[in-house]
């Protein structure tokens, strides 16, 4: 065959695509993101949540109940010295602030201690005795501690938690601070 055939007889196939199929390739997504693609992050943020938010507050709750731990062993310290001024752990709390013992139980005082712990409430139970006392720690209500159970240590050293909140320490694993 000639040249001049070769040049002169058309293409099979275009150079070029269609006008709207050029159209269709260039045509922007729109912008944003699909329901099914914010459910989907929704979902994922719900799992997280569901995850990350009771392992927090049990987190904190070991927290205040180190501090008010703390608060019961500077106490304790507290009333061991009143113990070893006075020969005695009777009237101990200093109520009115007159520099002399004048009360048994309640919360306690400067003289004995001084509490760091705000979601708790440190109080001498009693009435003590020339040879013990039992300082205990009790949540205060609508704080993060609330219903978590009191925290107690007594003139020996023992530590106790009533870590179920019934009001008494006779339950399993309830003899010691170490849950």
């Amino acid at each position: 065959m000639p040249d001049s055939l070769a040049t002169e007889m058309p293409s099979a196939l275009p150079s070029e695509p269609p006008k709207f199929i050029k159209d269709i390739h260039l045509a922007k997504r729109p912008q944003g993101f699909t329901l099914i693609e914010l459910l989907i992050a929704m979902a994922i943020l719900a799992i997280i949540s569901a995850v990350a938010v009771p392992l927090y507050t049990q987190y904190s709750q070991r927290t205040f109940r180190a501090e008010a731990q703390a608060d019961l062993m500077r106490c304790a310290q507290g009333m061991e010295r009143m113990g070893a001024i006075n020969f005695t752990y009777v009237n101990a709390l200093d109520t009115d602030a007159d520099g002399v013992g004048d009360a048994n139980t309640g919360a306690v005082t400067a003289n004995v201690c001084t509490i760091t712990s705000g979601n708790y409430t440190i109080t001498v139970e009693g009435p003590p005795t020339a040879n013990s006392f039992i300082v205990r720690a009790v949540p205060d209500a609508n704080t993060p501690v609330s219903g978590t159970g009191n925290v107690e240590m007594d003139a020996t050293g023992s530590r106790r938690w009533d870590s179920n909140a019934d009001g008494d320490y006779d339950d399993a694993n309830e003899d010691s601070w170490a849950h």
